[in-house]
């Protein structure tokens, strides 16, 4: 194109401005094109700033132009350059792109932001052919084989740590090396926004290469020169497209084998050590998609790493034995025959790379033979130093495309036989995967359903038919090949190669065209009026085909050009499904199902629940069990001692006392008596003992017990146990002793101490013979037995029992051993209880690192408060926070880089009602979880996007925000992250600040007087004395009345009428005056009355008639009318017939009736209760009443209400309330707490003097305004001085004088005038 096209004034626009449009210029003949330019249009601002260019030798084959071989290289990023890359859009679909030119060996990272931006994280993927991408690992990322929670995303790989400013490099090291051309890098956090320089650090790769056709071997004779190894290390490259085939194999004479196979498109490693026990380590999946796998196998004695593009897989092998012996034929590639450790025989079709045995490089030396190293000779058949290319191209149909996918194919039109063969794969339940239209009338239709693979057919002369011959699933990831032929009267349908035949009257026309994936939206209107079993049966087909044949004719996917829709729906040359169950995310052993999109956790048998099975369904211990069941009867339990840890639930037995005291009973198999006979030599009878738990599960038990014991016993019949006494120590040999669970020989009996040598017996001296040390040492011909408990937690429980000196069974010599169970008490983890007394204290503990893709934090809280944070922590972004909320609602609050999440439960009850209450929240791939005490729960999913580990760098705060607002009071108990318990106790020792160790709130200290009532605030108290007859703000003011003679108070029994059996009566009063009615109950219905005075002698004076007898009871070891203050309690009990008077502090008096059967000591109908006196007396009380209380009836307290109730009265109509000249009780004021003063980091502050360029500046600076207030001074006094004359008429012998009368006694010169001058200073 000339210059003056490209100036001249016009210009191509499009109608519409979108994605779509496209200028196609037709060059007339094939033109070798190297540049091109472009310009907007004239006079305007409208121009392109981005285009892609397609090219084409006809208007059918486009294909896009790529720099660079299709990547461009950014030579930008380089960590140590002075410019970085920085999108215009930050977010998380930004990727840097570098081509390294040619495959290049990586082995680390570095990474740096650019003017106060950077990347916090991000992930690498990497590339051959910069088109089909693998995620790169740093060799962190383990396979979830024993319920761990630690797990590498499959979909993101694993998040690579960035930089944490600007200006500093930050390195990741690659455990396994990247082989690779391209290298695409993926930010997914960053600072502000994303700027990143990058720094490769590598070296050229190169490759040895090895191609095996199925017939092809590498060998190496080890008859000769035999491995005897105890570690060892194998590296190598490999690539395939078939799902099976032998990788390596060899055995020794000693039945040591080591076996990896490909089985099913996954690595298998079977080892044996020589114990006849297989060990398998299945890593890796898919890996039949014809791209570089690397592998890495590590072994060292009985431990072996098995890794599979740096996903690890770590097992211990089984068996006693830790050393390989193999010395037959090593094999690669291929087994001449079948042999133990192998799965198949078939022998391995494809390609392997710089394969390393230990320091060995098998192909070079294949290539270059050592001549004086006949021991590490390899010899080969059939193989070639080459990969060739395979003819087998896979295409994938992509998930998630809102348009229908489909690929139209032409066959032989009109005839009446056709024949198709695909091999497909997928993790789909359903989808279309070939549809045919015949000429005639019908069609048929392969498809999946349910997972299972059925065939759909109709003609004009046959009804709808549905095959459905195979009940097994096929979305299970692997290839299936699949051949259908229909010819007159016959369909044949063949599933890898299981093939079912159907005869029917069928005769069929072809059509010209196949649909493979999916329908034309035509097709689907043209099939949906068919009656289908399932609505998904037309549901688009997501997964891969491959070798699809029609009629005899080869499609291959590079040939389609445009008979296929739609535009990035499908992707060629590769099969680019991503298994996302490789590796598990589902732990705990629990299985996972997937589909193209998803992934599904089965957690039935496991004992967990939850999206990944993380959450355990077993109570943590007994007691853990007895506080949500309350149950204090023997029960058999399944306990999960480490939560969502990784050790397995187990049964015990929990005991329960009324005490409180909870036992944990482990059992195992030979708990009954059991005779030894016929075991001479010592320890020659050996018991494993075989618990409930394994040794792991049972530790952390007893790790959690405050006490644990197990009986032990021996009963002997000329039998010895220990061989004593012991003239030397460090020479003893014992028959008979026990094996501690690490496996060591003990030297002690139950009930004596460790290293003693003896038995119980031998402890106190009481042995059936004086000199021995234990009563089975005596050698009798009689039984005697030796028994106790072992108590040091630390050796138990007993793992085996080694018996000797049992003679032959058939001399006298025989011994009986009795083993109980493990029984441990208490919980330590309940035990670890701290109190939050101040809503600014809180306890901090150093970030859980282990807050992966699945983690949990395990509570239980008591408190009073509506509002508070009780967990948090933070990170720059990302945040945790679980607070109660109007005491009846937990919030879980998170956010881990893809937006924040929030799950309430919200309760009918009170959380708040000062009783124990548990939290369980829990975050994984797929959501997050809250758990209130065990039953009420509440999930959100997770965003839609890549997964993140959550970044705090905080600590964990408990008991307050980060910021210590906002803070919890209250009690808290059995903290746990991921199962492993966070000592409250100890940081408590630490962080003292409004923090006590146990449960203690300031009600405990009973702060309430007069039975009044203390509301628990844990920071504060609040007394309710509405069931007191005091008030005041700890219910010790007086509330009283101070009568005069004709006084009174008069209450009145409104509605049904009171009656009792059993009284109690208070009333307080003081008085000068030696009579007087002090309080009087009445009942005019029955007669019955109850009246308390102060008699004319000065006692105390009760008389009551309840109808069995008239009493009159005094009370006169006192005067009580001496104007002192005087407490009366009165208390009717045992159905009426004894009454306790207490007086102050004074003995109080019993007083028991007879009465009789028929009698009845009942007040009945009370009608009225008087106070001073009633309406028939004259005179009354004189002086002070208070504290009047009658059961629950407090008629002082109601008198002065503000809304007195109308069934209280007296006369006068209005008294004046009194406090009786009772002063109210306080408590000494408490001592506020102090916020200890802040931690300053010292090492900042170092850094600070450190910096010789801000003190020097400090200096001069300090130095220079010094100089200015000096000359502001000195200019001051300058300008300030006054200088001047004045005259004086003083005497001169005046001068000094202390007064004028002296002045004028000591003149001697007269007065005079003199002329003085004043001169500043």
């Amino acid at each position: 194109m000339s210059e003056n096209v490209l100036l001249a004034g016009n210009a191509w626009t499009a109608e519409n401005s979108d994605f779509e449009q496209y200028l196609q210029i037709d060059l007339g003949t094939i033109k070798n094109i190297t540049k091109i330019e472009t310009f907007g249009r004239a006079h305007s601002f409208e121009f392109i700033r981005e285009y892609s260019i397609l090219y084409a030798v006809n208007e059918l084959d486009y294909s896009y132009y790529k720099e660079n071989d299709g990547i461009k290289s950014s030579t930008t990023a380089k960590a140590s350059t002075s410019l970085a890359w920085q999108p215009s859009v930050s977010n998380y679909y930004q990727s840097l792109y570098i081509n390294l030119r040619k495959v290049k060996k990586i082995t680390k990272i570095g990474t740096m932001g650019y003017d106060g931006s950077f990347v916090t994280e991000y992930n690498v993927q990497h590339s051959d052919d910069g088109e089909n991408w693998m995620s790169a690992f740093a060799g962190g990322g383990f396979a979830n084989t024993d319920g761990a929670s630690s797990y590498t995303d499959p979909v993101s790989g694993e998040l690579f740590k960035g930089n944490s400013d600007g200006n500093s490099i930050h390195s990741n090291t690659f455990q396994t090396p990247i082989i690779a051309q391209y290298i695409r890098i993926n930010p997914t956090r960053w600072r502000d926004r994303i700027s990143m320089r990058v720094e490769l650090y590598g070296c050229d790769y190169v490759s040895e290469t090895l191609s095996f056709n199925g017939t092809s071997i590498v060998y190496r004779n080890l008859t000769q020169y035999p491995i005897r190894s105890r570690r060892d290390v194998i590296n190598f490259r490999f690539r395939t497209a078939l799902p099976d085939g032998v990788l390596i194999y060899s055995k020794g004479t000693q039945s040591d084998y080591f076996a990896l196979q490909l089985v099913d498109n996954r690595l298998i490693l079977n080892i044996n050590l020589g114990s006849n026990v297989m060990t398998s380590v299945i890593a890796g999946s898919l890996l039949d998609d014809n791209l570089w796998h690397d592998v890495t196998i590590n072994r060292f004695l009985d431990q072996v790493s098995f890794t599979v593009d740096r996903v690890e897989v770590k097992e211990t092998i089984k068996g006693d034995f830790q050393q390989m012996d193999l010395d037959k034929i090593l094999y690669i590639g291929a087994v001449p025959n079948p042999d133990e450790g192998l799965i198949i025989a078939k022998n391995f079709t494809g390609c392997i790379e710089n394969f390393y045995l230990n320091e060995t490089n098998v192909i070079f030396n294949l290539k270059s033979p050592p001549y004086d190293e006949e021991w590490n000779t390899f010899y080969k058949n059939y193989t070639m130093f080459n990969c060739p290319e395979t003819n087998v191209v896979p295409v994938t149909f992509l998930p998630g495309t809102s348009q229908r996918t489909y690929v139209k194919l032409k066959g032989y039109e009109g005839v009446q036989r056709l024949n198709i063969t695909f091999e497909f794969r997928t993790y789909q339940d359903y989808g279309v995967i070939v549809y045919h239209k015949f000429t005639s009338v019908g069609f048929f239709k392969i498809y999946l359903e349910k997972s299972k693979l059925l065939v759909e057919m109709a003609t004009d002369t046959t009804p709808r038919l549905i095959l459905d011959n195979f009940p097994i699933p096929f979305n299970d990831g692997l290839w299936h090949r699949v051949v259908f032929t229909i010819s007159q009267n016959l369909i044949t349908f063949s599933v890898d190669e299981r093939e079912v035949k159907t005869t029917r009257l069928v005769k069929v026309f072809t059509g010209g065209l196949y649909y493979f994936g999916g329908l034309p939206p035509s097709v689907v209107f043209e099939t949906s009026s068919s009656t289908t079993s399932s609505s998904n049966v037309n549901t688009g087909y997501v997964g891969c085909l491959r070798q699809i044949s029609i009629d005899g004719n080869f499609h291959n996917p590079n040939d389609w050009k445009d008979n296929y829709c739609c535009k990035d729906t499908l992707r060629f040359d590769s099969c680019q499904m991503l298994d996302r169950c490789n590796p598990n995310p589902c732990e705990h052993g629990s299985k996972c199902k997937q589909t193209s999109t998803e992934f599904e956790c089965d957690c039935r048998d496991t004992g967990y629940t939850g999206a990944t099975c993380h959450m355990p369904l077993h109570p943590l211990s007994c007691q853990a069990y007895r506080n949500n069941h309350g149950t204090s009867q023997k029960s058999e339990v399944i306990v999960d001692v480490d939560g969502s840890g990784p050790l397995k639930p187990f049964p015990v037995t929990c005991q329960y006392y009324h005490d409180g005291n909870t036992q944990t009973i482990i059992h195992h198999m030979n708990e009954d008596p059991t005779p030894v006979d016929g075991y001479d030599a010592p320890g020659s009878f050996v018991q494993i003992i075989t618990y409930d738990g394994d040794f792991p599960q049972i530790e952390a038990v007893i790790n959690r017990s405050v006490e644990c014991r197990q009986f032990i016993k021996y009963e002997c019949k000329n039998s010895r146990l220990f061989n004593t006494p012991v003239a030397n120590p460090d020479i003893w040999t014992p028959n008979t002793w026990w094996v501690s669970r690490q496996n060591q020989q003990m030297d002690y009996w139950g009930d004596s101490l460790p290293g003693s040598m003896k038995c119980d017996c031998g402890i106190l001296g009481t042995c059936k013979m004086q000199d021995k040390w234990c009563n089975c040492d005596s050698g009798l011909d009689s039984w005697l037995a030796d028994e106790g408990f072992l108590t040091d937690m630390t050796y138990l429980p007993v793992r085996a029992l080694r018996i000797g000196d049992t003679g032959t069974v058939t001399d006298d010599k025989e011994g009986r051993y009795t083993l109980g169970p493990l029984v441990c008490s208490g919980d330590n983890l309940y035990e670890n209880v701290v109190t939050f007394r101040l809503p600014d204290a809180a306890l901090t503990f150093p970030t859980p690192n282990d807050l992966s893709h699945s983690w949990d934090i395990y509570f239980e809280f008591k408190t009073t408060t509506f509002n508070a944070v009780i967990l948090h922590s933070k990170g720059p972004t990302d945040y945790i926070k679980v607070e109660i909320i109007s005491g009846n609602l937990i919030k879980f609050q998170l956010e881990s880089g893809s937006g924040p999440m929030g799950v309430n439960v919200q309760t009918s009850a009170r959380l708040n009602d000062n009783e124990w209450h548990s939290v369980h929240v829990e975050k994984n791939r797929k959501q997050a979880r809250l758990v209130v005490d065990g039953s009420q729960s509440s999930t959100v999913q997770q965003p839609a996007g890549q997964v993140r580990t959550i970044e705090l760098n905080s600590e964990l705060y408990v008991g307050s925000g980060v910021d210590f607002r906002d803070g919890y009071v209250g009690c808290l108990r059995a903290l746990m992250v991921n199962g492993i318990m966070l000592d409250m106790k100890v940081a408590a020792e630490a962080q003292t600040y409004g923090i006590g160790m146990g449960c203690f709130g300031k009600c405990d200290s009973g702060p309430c007087l007069n039975n009044g009532t203390c509301d628990e605030g844990y920071d504060h108290y609040t007394c309710d004395c509405r069931f007191t007859a005091f008030k005041g703000p700890i219910c010790a003011d007086e509330i009283g009345i101070n009568l005069q003679s004709n006084s009174l108070v008069k209450y009145e029994f409104r509605g049904s009428y009171k009656s009792t059996i059993a009284e109690k009566i208070r009333v307080g009063f003081t008085t000068t005056e030696p009579r007087g009615f002090l309080l009087g109950i009445f009942s005019n219905k029955t007669g019955e009355y109850l009246t308390l005075m102060v008699s004319n002698s000065g006692h105390l004076r009760l008389v009551f008639d309840f109808g069995f007898e008239r009493q009159e009871l005094i009370f006169p070891d006192q005067n009580f009318a001496t104007g002192q203050y005087h407490d009366v309690q009165i208390s009717r009990m045992d159905s009426g017939t004894k009454l306790i008077m207490k007086v102050d502090n004074f003995e109080p008096k019993i007083f028991t009736f007879d009465v009789k059967a028929s009698a009845d000591a009942q007040f009945n109908n009370i009608q009225y209760l008087y106070i001073g006196k009633n309406e028939t007396m004259k005179e009354g009380f004189v002086g002070c009443i208070s504290r009047v209380e009658f059961d629950d009836i407090y008629p002082l307290k109601y008198y002065f209400q503000e809304n007195r109730p109308k069934n209280i009265y007296s006369y006068p109509e209005t008294l004046v309330e009194d406090f009786c000249s009772v002063e109210p009780v306080t408590h000494p004021t408490e001592i506020p707490e102090v916020r200890p003063a802040p931690k300053l980091d010292e090492e900042k502050i170092r850094r600070i003097y450190r910096n010789t360029q801000s003190a020097v500046l400090g200096a001069v600076l300090a130095i220079l305004f010094l100089l200015i207030v000096i000359m502001a001074i000195l200019i001051g006094r300058y300008l300030s001085q006054h200088k001047g004359e004045y005259l004086t008429q003083e005497d001169e012998g005046a001068i000094g004088c202390e007064d004028p009368n002296d002045a004028v006694v000591r003149g001697h010169t007269g007065h005079h005038v003199e002329k003085r001058r004043e001169y500043p200073l």
